[in-house]
């Protein structure tokens, strides 16, 4: 008899813990909507923010909806979890992440793009931007960035070859419905060099 109370009372300790569970609502939801969107000037450092808002006011961080057609399912296609038009990872020193940022016109998103990246050099506080690129050519919105490791382009011999230090990059991808390139950006020698890629 006391062992079947014993087993009753488990059983019911078992089913109020499960039923605690289903009828509790999720953290997750309220946590997501208090974090910035991933391609909203929010989720950047306020000295970025402040740089885009003051110098690049009528441009914008290249988002999902202003790809084309195209290029959206290219970029959905490596299962993003970020955005389009940002990325974040140690581009120029093993310490300090940088924020690379790809922008398109406010009014007109397809009618060019600037490509920055933000660094903050050694011992200072506030960010400082690279225009690794720029282009006033319609077309911009076949263009994304991401994150990508520098190992997964080049080895240990064409790291000493290239001067290559660091450990990430960011990929431009031009995903245009009639051609498609895909170029790395790294640090090297004091500033963002290019090479073409196969991705």
């Amino acid at each position: 008899m006391i062992g079947l109370r014993s087993i009753l009372g488990s059983m019911f300790l078992i089913a109020a813990t499960f039923l605690g569970q289903a009828g509790s609502p999720s953290p997750v939801p309220a946590r997501a909507t208090e974090e910035p969107a991933p391609c909203k000037l929010g989720s950047l450092p306020s000295d970025i923010q402040s740089h885009l808002k003051g110098n690049l006011g009528t441009w914008k961080v290249q988002e999902a909806e202003t790809l084309s057609e195209h290029a959206r399912k290219t970029w959905e296609g490596k299962k993003p979890t970020a955005c389009p038009g940002m990325a974040v990872g140690l581009f120029q020193n093993a310490k300090a992440p940088s924020y690379a940022v790809l922008l398109v016109p406010v009014d007109h998103p397809d009618a060019g793009y600037r490509f920055l990246v933000f660094s903050r050099k050694t011992g200072q506080s506030s960010y400082e931007a690279t225009v690794v690129e720029q282009s006033d050519d319609h077309g911009a919105s076949n263009y994304f960035i991401r994150k990508v490791p520098i190992s997964k382009f080049f080895n240990e011999e064409s790291k000493r070859k290239f001067e290559v230090q660091v450990t990430e990059a960011i990929l431009m991808v031009d995903s245009a419905e009639q051609e498609y390139e895909a170029d790395i950006y790294f640090w090297s020698k004091g500033r963002f060099q290019q090479q073409p890629v196969d991705e």
